[in-house]
């Protein structure tokens, strides 16, 4: 499957789509061709196929009586999904009343990292003119709208409404001197991070999803190339309340935008209504066990493993130590923290079903 297919598809389900039926639709899409939907044969011909039955379906219904316009976007670089979506929100026509503006993306993580992060940052007055759609071309595609074609792409053809989503910015110290980062899924700090690091690194080399064996690997070594030392949490609730307020060693912290979420390809981190976990330093016999349960969301009765709701998160902690946000990493240095994680809300749009 090439975005060309994707297009040609999209162009014949917008044809027919009841999506915003008074207004006419503008559609930007934003595709990574490197992206394993597109670029491994098993997922593109998975994608293609879910691709053609939506569009078979949308051909049982009437021609769409608004106009539309379809773009199809190219990424070529990282970074360049966001200089795109900045290009498409400035050259927006400014009368929302009678248009809808669509931005939907087909690439992974990063892709629509980038993209949502631009629609976070719009003035409060102008979101309510754009909604996002996140089509699952990645490997592990835990932010999608979906994990198949079926389910993302199936939106449009029955009513559907823009709704506000929440978002967690991650803003390091002053004195670190880092800008502020977003996700729309989960933020983390530690073993997880290190592993996405690794999966993105020989992913760029070798295609494909390679997550399971850094889990592996990192459990094994990633005390020895990282020192686990004491780290404060802080954390407040919905009513500014202190939830938590602990030191000790941790192996991973992780923030949701809400509870019961799941990364690296469906690996339950948040598997209850809490929306974070903080997961204390053991031996490595006790990882070893733990591993398992941990992925698959049995985290009843483990004593390293505390779940907790929190709206705002303050780290302290006197280590470097890997920070990834939706499956995209850097590296903390002392002078990074305090670090602080918080949600915000109603952050930017996205297109849902809306049931009759």
């Amino acid at each position: 499957m090439k975005p060309d297919d994707l297009a040609e598809g999209l162009n014949a389900i917008f044809a027919r789509s009841p999506v915003f039926p008074e207004k006419s639709l503008i559609i930007d899409v934003i595709a990574n061709p490197k992206a394993g939907g597109f670029s491994r044969i098993h997922h593109s011909r998975k994608r293609f196929n879910e691709l053609k039955e939506i569009v078979r379906r949308s051909l049982q219904l009437p021609e769409r009586a608004s106009p539309y316009a379809l773009k199809m976007h190219l990424t070529e670089r990282c970074g360049h999904a966001a200089a795109i979506v900045q290009r498409i929100l400035d050259r927006s026509p400014s009368n929302g009343k009678d248009s809808c503006h669509l931005i939907i993306t087909a690439g992974g993580d990063g892709t629509s990292l980038e993209t949502a992060e631009r629609l976070t940052k719009l003035p409060e007055s102008e979101k309510d003119r754009f909604g996002l759609v996140r089509l699952p071309f990645g490997t592990g595609n835990d932010g999608s709208e979906g994990r198949d074609l079926l389910v993302a792409l199936g939106r449009f053809l029955g009513s559907a409404a823009f709704e506000r989503r929440a978002a967690l910015r991650v803003t390091p110290s002053e004195e670190g001197g880092g800008l502020p980062r977003y996700s729309f899924n989960i933020a983390s700090l530690g073993l997880d991070a290190y592993v996405a690091d690794m999966t993105n690194r020989l992913k760029r080399h070798f295609p494909g999803d390679s997550y399971r064996f850094w889990v592996n690997i990192g459990t094994l070594f990633y005390d020895r190339i990282y020192n686990v030392g004491d780290m404060h949490l802080k954390a407040w609730g919905e009513d500014g309340k202190i939830v938590m307020d602990s030191t000790g060693p941790r192996l991973l912290v992780a923030m949701g935008v809400s509870g019961n979420r799941q990364y690296g390809s469906n690996k339950k981190i948040l598997p209850n209504d809490t929306n974070c976990v903080a997961v204390s330093q053991t031996s490595l016999l006790r990882k070893l066990i733990l591993k398992g349960p941990i992925e698959q969301g049995r985290h009843e009765n483990i004593p390293e493993l505390v779940h907790f709701s929190a709206e705002k998160l303050m780290i302290e902690y006197g280590e470097r130590i890997p920070l990834q946000c939706d499956g995209e990493t850097t590296e903390l240095a002392k002078c990074d923290f305090p670090l602080i994680m918080e949600r915000v809300r109603n952050a930017y749009n996205v297109l849902v079903p809306v049931l009759a």
